[in-house]
């Protein structure tokens, strides 16, 4: 592969200013004369660029712009070969699949210094384009625009249209300040919602009524995160480095904590560390309050705190229609241990303590077990488990102030005795226990 002078990246990249991703743009093969309509063509080109060229663009997803990126190359390749700028390979096949010895392909890729700059540079051209566009609508109040769902116009900042839609329909669709293009995904739900089509999981109802129905229900007034047209959207997608290879070769505690990061929102080292035994920590006594209470008490199903229960408890009754002590009256204190550490580690996990439906948002979660009176102890079956003998968050008040009498009429003066055989099931069920079986 050898250097040759072509044209300037920067003075095609400046003869395209505008973000191109949604508008239909003709782009002509970088070889022949066949003309492509993008975006909707773009799967079309990269495989005629394959098949009929034996052309192969590294990353092609990740590149900015892509095209502009082409028209470059398009430009490139009108005067030169694809071996003076491409990776020549042979393989063992022809493009249909079939065997042929020695087949000649071409790689275009940022290894060459040329193509990695222009890379660089279309990125920072979208993402100049993004940062403009986000600021103009963060600010503009020519908007006007009727709500997805009810026949209200709302009118000035398009901040106001999507607050409207979360605290009149409860529909989540992001922070002003994360969002742009926000027209355009405005349009595309209420695209969806009139062929009928539910936002997250895209099913198709038969009426409006039974779509908002499931989408309530399911808690599915919200935009599939997993859905990669949203990404264009969320102003974080257009801040990604673009970076030269690394080595494959990573700390292991690095890949440990990558390979992790499905369990992001479980922190372990928090929850379940073992203290250090080299450390002094069981001399430090100072975090005792005086009275033999802890100073805060959190509410079960909010953010609520009190620093006596008595209050805590009718708070729960007024507002979330739960008489604890009533619920919990015909348990023993070990558990009551259980329920609390079973719905903090379900309204942590952000699920249902009832019906164990996962949700996104606290706000939703909370608006769902408020609508379908959820807001409940679980059945036994879910927290009856050795697991909840352990606090699921650090310091939970509202363990320090249960009631350790027995619920199940036992004598109080009566020694009870652990047989055995006992012993060994709960040794057993500790050692299960451990952080190399934990399981959520």
């Amino acid at each position: 592969m050898e250097q040759v002078e072509g044209r300037g990246i920067g003075t095609l990249v400046k003869e395209n200013s505008q973000l191109k991703a949604t508008r239909n743009t003709a782009i002509k093969c970088l070889k022949c004369d066949k003309v492509f309509i993008f975006p909707g063509d773009k799967d079309d080109c990269l495989a005629h660029l394959y098949l009929e060229h034996r052309l192969v663009i590294a990353d092609v997803e990740d590149i900015a712009l892509l095209e502009d990126y082409l028209q470059y190359w398009q430009k490139e390749f009108q005067t030169h070969e694809f071996e003076q700028y491409c990776t020549t390979m042979f393989l063992d096949q022809l493009p249909d699949g079939s065997y042929s010895k020695n087949e000649k392909y071409y790689l275009l890729c940022d290894i060459l210094p040329q193509d990695f700059e222009l890379r660089k540079q279309l990125q920072d051209q979208r993402l100049a384009a993004a940062l403009e566009q986000h600021q103009f609508e963060l600010t503009d109040r020519s908007f006007s625009k009727e709500c997805l769902f009810c026949r209200t116009v709302i009118k000035g900042l398009r901040a106001d249209y999507l607050e409207h839609l979360f605290d009149k329909h409860f529909l989540l669709v992001g922070k002003p300040e994360n969002l742009v293009y926000v027209d355009e995904l405005l349009d595309q739900l209420e695209d969806n919602l009139n062929k009928l089509l539910c936002l997250y999981c895209e099913k198709i109802f038969k009426d409006r009524p039974t779509l908002k129905e499931h989408m309530r229900k399911k808690g599915h007034k919200r935009i599939n995160p997993n859905r990669r047209e949203y990404d264009k959207f969320f102003l974080i997608n257009y801040n990604r480095s673009t970076s030269r290879p690394v080595s494959r070769k990573q700390p292991r505690k690095a890949r440990k904590s990558g390979a992790s990061a499905d369990n992001a929102s479980v922190d372990f080292d928090k929850h379940f560390a073992r203290q250090d035994s080299d450390g002094d920590y069981d001399s430090d006594w100072s975090d005792w309050a005086a009275d033999g209470e802890p100073h805060v008490i959190k509410c079960l199903y909010c953010a609520r705190q009190e620093s006596q229960f008595g209050i805590l408890k009718q708070h729960m009754i007024e507002t979330h229609h739960l008489d604890f002590e009533a619920a919990t009256s015909s348990l023993n204190f070990y558990q009551k241990i259980k329920v609390v550490n079973y719905v903090r580690r379900q309204l942590c996990l952000l699920r249902c303590v009832c019906c164990d439906l996962q949700f996104d948002e606290f706000e939703l979660l909370a608006e769902h077990m408020a609508n379908e009176s959820h807001c409940v102890i679980g059945d036994r079956s879910k927290w009856d488990k050795p697991e909840f003998f352990f606090p699921y968050i650090d310091n939970d008040g509202l363990l320090c102030v249960l009631d350790d009498s027995p619920g199940d009429d036992l004598d109080a003066d009566v020694v009870r005795i652990i047989s055995e055989d006992s012993m060994v099931q709960i040794n057993k069920d500790a050692e299960r226990l451990s952080l190399e079986n934990f399981k959520l």
